[in-house]
Order: C-alpha cells, then structure tokens, then sequence
C-alpha cells in the first residue's frame, strides 16, 4: 500500500519507513511530517469511492516500469566480437549492427 501513498502523493514510500513509522521508530520530525500523508491515505481508504481508481493508477506504475533486456547467447557474442573490434562504434555504426543483427534500436 506504501505505493498507493506514491501515487496519491506523488512519493513513493518504502517498506522499511512505513515499518518504522507504525513502530514509532522515526524521528519526532519524520513522523510529524508523514502522520498527515498516512492520515489522508487511511481517509481516502476508508471512503472506499477512490480506493479502485488508487489500485488501477498503481498497477499502470507498475506496468509502466521498464523490464530488463535479454539477449540470447549468439547475438551477445556477435555484439561483443564487433565491440573488441570497435570499442566506440558510432552512431552508424551502432545503426548497421542493430540492422545486421535484426534488433531493435533503443
């Protein structure tokens, strides 16, 4: 939920800080400043109404998030070949390898 607190409030907060906060483990100031936040959250939660929109804009975030670039074995030895080759390819030249290769450019 501590991502909802992101998307209502345009932070994200952590695990570890909304732990530390129910465990009144935060600094005086920490905590005077985050009870407002977390004290508009529960409101919002409590009315139910915006509660579905909150889940729906977290799950865009979350779709949103870039995914991690795999390359399969014979075209990371193909590019790594061409670098020992060319360690600083231009932009052509990075243009042709994509092209050579079939991949995306980026």
């Amino acid at each position: 939920w501590w991502l909802t607190l992101g998307v209502l409030f345009g932070k994200v907060f952590s695990q570890t800080t909304i732990c530390r906060f129910e465990a009144l483990q935060l600094s005086f100031k920490n905590m005077c400043k985050l009870r407002p936040l977390l004290q508009k959250w529960v409101e919002e939660a409590d009315n139910n109404e915006n509660l579905q929109e909150i889940c729906k804009a977290e799950t865009l975030v979350q779709a949103r998030k870039r995914k991690r670039t795999s390359i399969e074995n014979r075209v990371r030895g193909n590019l790594e070949s061409m670098f020992l080759q060319c360690p600083k390819p231009t932009l052509q030249q990075i243009s042709h390898i994509a092209q050579q290769l079939g991949l995306e450019k980026d």
